[in-house]
């Protein structure tokens, strides 16, 4: 269908469309909770014309046209924007779906022995399991010549559980995602037994400057003020503490993030950004020295610089962060600690003024460490870093073993990381 019949003059246009299919199967408190199925479709078209922008959007299906009508129809009034879409572009195809599929019975079988075979770890619990199936097809075309798609599976299976005694309530929970519905289940109940019998029992603690261990999952919090100022649009607007510093070492030289969505076979993965920009390995920070930037079309154009794949309906935004692991175990590096604690969960880690590089948070899951090794959970408790000081002065190691999550607007995988002089408040 040719589309530019209903452009202005000298107008162009780029339509996005994604259709997700979603199904899923849940237990709650030890009982069957829901099963759903949803086929939702999105589509956005955006028309540039005389240096305006203008965007219509729709959940109904093939309405292309309709869009586009409407986009030209108030283009006139749109915010400034003299980048041109993407033109025709060579996409390396990633592999990104598994075709397999379970019916819901089996879903349901799944979910319940997952529930079953955790309950049995205490009888008091309360357990909540899900299997989650979303199947998700991307296009994205432009007058200008683009045409590209791709297919993607995603499976999420985990559980959780809350454990009350007496005025004390236990949450613990872990999930895993992957591109098939290949799940460790033993490794899923294995994990929550061994929390549970870390964090069962509460133990005293005293504030003071400590080693802290991060798990994967709170790491995210520690490097968000990396992944901030090395935005492209912070650094153009010189809100970023690092808008005049690119290319210096500023942390510790054992430390690399690199963000890479172009991962083949990997459910995080995505070839093209939503410009149609192809997907690729950016090193962040290399060995502590700030290196690359993430980027969208039009700021990189406003640097002087190409996109680095990064656009998202919110400006340049990581896709998926990779921190370079390191060569001990976890269980070396909880033995190397005399007194501190392992964080597992934070309550409002994510607010605040990244470009301060303050990263506060409530604990909610922190486990005390003495004399290496684990010895119950701590409660009432808050901890506080400067990111850029910490990851620069006091990074002390990092865990051989990695995890995938996934969350805050897009997914990582990074180690356990050990900082020390982690300043924990209690009541």
């Amino acid at each position: 269908m040719d589309l530019t019949k209903y452009l202005p003059n000298g107008a162009s246009y780029e339509m996005r469309t994604e259709r997700t299919k979603t199904n899923s199967v849940s237990f709650s408190g030890n009982k069957f909770d829901n099963i759903s199925s949803t086929d939702q479709t999105s589509q956005a078209v955006r028309v540039l014309h005389d240096g305006k922008l203008s965007i219509a959007t729709s959940s109904k299906p093939n309405s292309g046209e309709e869009l586009v009508r409407q986009a030209a129809a108030t283009v006139s009034y749109g915010s400034s924007h003299d980048v041109p879409f993407i033109g025709a572009t060579n996409i390396t195809p990633l592999n990104l779906e598994d075709t397999a599929t379970l019916t819901s019975d089996q879903m349901i079988e799944i979910a319940a022995g997952l529930m079953e075979d955790i309950r049995s770890l205490d009888d008091r619990m309360s357990v909540s399991t899900q299997l989650t199936c979303t199947k998700s097809e991307v296009s994205l075309q432009t007058s200008n010549g683009f045409d590209n798609s791709y297919r993607k599976s995603v499976w999420t299976y985990g559980g959780s559980i809350n454990l009350t005694q007496g005025d004390d309530r236990l949450g613990i929970y872990e999930f895993s995602s992957k591109m098939s519905p290949s799940f460790d289940v033993k490794a899923i109940k294995n994990t929550i037994a061994k929390k549970l019998d870390y964090a069962k029992n509460t133990v005293p603690f005293k504030a003071g400057a400590y080693p802290v261990i991060f798990t994967p999952d709170e790491v995210s919090y520690v490097v968000n003020p990396v992944v901030a100022s090395l935005n492209g649009m912070a650094v153009y607007r010189q809100v970023s503490p690092w808008s005049n510093k690119l290319g210096q070492e500023l942390l510790d030289p054992r430390f690399t993030l690199i963000d890479d969505a172009s991962i083949n076979n990997m459910h995080t993965s995505k070839p093209f950004d939503i410009e149609g920009t192809p997907t690729r390995r950016n090193v962040l920070v290399e060995n502590g020295r700030t290196s690359d930037l993430l980027l969208n079309r039009k700021v990189a154009a406003l640097l002087g610089k190409e996109s680095s794949g990064n656009a998202s309906l919110l400006g340049p935004n990581a896709n998926h962060l990779l921190l370079t692991p390191g060569t001990k175990s976890l269980d070396e590096l909880i033995s190397s600690i005399e007194y501190g604690l392992m964080i597992d969960g934070t309550m409002g880690a994510w607010s605040g003024n990244p470009y301060s590089g303050i990263v506060t948070g409530t604990i909610s899951m922190g486990l005390l460490i003495e004399k290496g090794k684990i010895v119950g959970r701590v409660k009432d408790c808050m901890y506080t870093i400067n990111a850029f000081e910490h990851l620069r002065k006091h990074f002390v190691d990092c865990s051989s073993e990695t995890e995938v999550s996934r969350g805050r607007g897009f997914s990582t995988q990074f180690p356990y990381v050990l900082l020390d002089e982690v300043v924990i408040s209690t009541k």
